[in-house]
Order: C-alpha cells, then structure tokens, then sequence
C-alpha cells in the first residue's frame, strides 16, 4: 500500500504498487524506452470489488513472449480501490506520476511520460485527470467502445437500423488509416472525415454534432499517435488489456 486518501463524504481511495511496477513503467512506457519494447499505458475501471471499484494501469512486457500466442505478456501495474469515478478521485495518477519522478536530481528536469503514450476508454473524468497529470503524453482513446458508444447514441436518438450501421461503417474506415504518415494518408483521412460528415448531416442534425465534436476528433487524434508512433501498430488501438487484467481478476 503506498497511500490512502480520505475526503469528507467520500468513500476513501486506497492507491496500491510496487518499486518492481514503477521500475516496469520506466521500462516499457517512458521517454527511455526503445522502440522495440514500447508500450501503451493502459487505464480503465474495471469491475467492483465488493462495494469499491477497482482502477488498474497495465502494460506489455516486451522483454517476453508467451509460447501459445507469441506474444508479450500483460503485467498489471498500478491499482487503486476508489468509491466513485469523480475526476477528483483519481488523484491515483499524481501518486504514480510522483513515484515515477522520484527526489532524484534528473527527475526535477526531465518529465518521465513525456513522450509516453497512454490509453483509455472514453471515460470523461479518467481521461481529464490522465491529462491533467501526464500533460505532454500521448493519449489513444478504445475505438472499440467508440463504437460501442456511437451506436447506442445513434439508437438513442431514434435513427434507423441501416442508417445507424452505415454511420458506424463510415467511422470504421476512418479508424483504418495506415500507421506510417504520408500526404496520402492525410488527404484520405480528410476525404474519408468530409463524406462520413455528409451523409451524417443528410441524415439527423442531432447525430451530426455528435459525430463531428465528439467521435471524429478521437479517431483523428489515434491515427495521428499511430502516425507519430509507429510502434503502435497498424490495428485501430482498443483497451483490451485492461479488460483482460478484469477477466483474470474474475
């Protein structure tokens, strides 16, 4: 256990790691690391435990492979037991980002995450106080609940079974885009944004705001860390490891 924080009228936050996971962290996700081993930092809430929730930090360990699936591992990293999802309550990422700085000398000067990336679902608080705390990181959004989120938003609104699916076809290929930047990749990614837009706004004015200020900006935002980053890789980025440290846990 490395803190506890009690708040007035709020269930306390108990923040749990080792030196071992922040060390990992230095390892696998920071400025440091070599291309060959990088990971994403991933983060989610995951299940409850008893009345608590549980947020968990995971993240590849490219130093092994598994034998079955060739390839690396997930190692859990830090956890914390939290009460609710309030942007105050994860308070849990200036706890690690203090772990991951240290009292040494070269701490105070270079910023660990700086060139980090990390990754979420689209939890609104998780993903300001992730920001807030790792300020220069890259941030990659699950394009899995993405359009998980899409189409029940669509659904909500009353939009037609075909109209909805051909919505979410069109921000599937924008989610496709190769992981190497070229002008080609640009002017597609612009091109392919342009006619989901219109067909959006032919079809629901509601659905349109939605779609332009809230899903577009988050696929564009993955395929310029990809672009950016190439290791990465190709595939649209989703927090499956995270729920796979849930599966594992149940």
């Amino acid at each position: 256990m490395q803190s506890v924080n009690v708040q007035l009228r709020r269930s306390p936050n108990v923040v749990l790691f080792t030196n071992d996971q922040i060390k990992d962290i230095k390892t696998f996700c920071s400025q440091e690391s070599s291309q060959c081993l990088r990971s994403v930092l991933s983060f989610d809430r995951t299940f409850n435990l008893s009345s608590l929730f549980v947020a968990v930090m995971v993240f590849r360990q490219r130093k092994v492979v598994r034998k079955n699936s060739q390839e690396a591992p997930i190692f859990l990293g830090p956890i914390m037991l939290h009460g609710d999802g309030k942007y105050e309550t994860y308070n849990f990422f200036s706890t690690v980002n203090g772990a991951l700085h240290g009292c040494e000398l070269e701490a105070s000067e270079f910023r660990v995450l700086d060139s980090a990336v990390t990754g979420s679902d689209e939890e609104t608080a998780m993903v300001n106080a992730t920001r807030s705390v790792f300020t220069t990181a890259g941030h990659l959004y699950c394009m899995l609940h993405c359009k998980d989120n899409v189409r029940h938003h669509l659904t909500s609104i009353g939009l037609p079974v075909q109209v909805r699916e051909n919505i979410c076809l069109g921000c599937s290929v924008l989610m496709v885009l190769q992981s190497h930047m070229t002008l080609i990749d640009q002017v597609e990614q612009d091109d392919r944004t342009a006619e989901l837009l219109q067909f959006v706004r032919q079809q629901n004015s509601d659905a349109f705001d939605y779609i332009q200020y809230r899903v577009v900006p988050k696929i564009c935002n993955n395929n310029t860390l990809k672009w950016q980053h190439t290791w990465i890789g190709q595939r649209q980025w989703t927090n499956n490891n995270c729920e796979s440290a849930n599966q594992n846990e149940n």
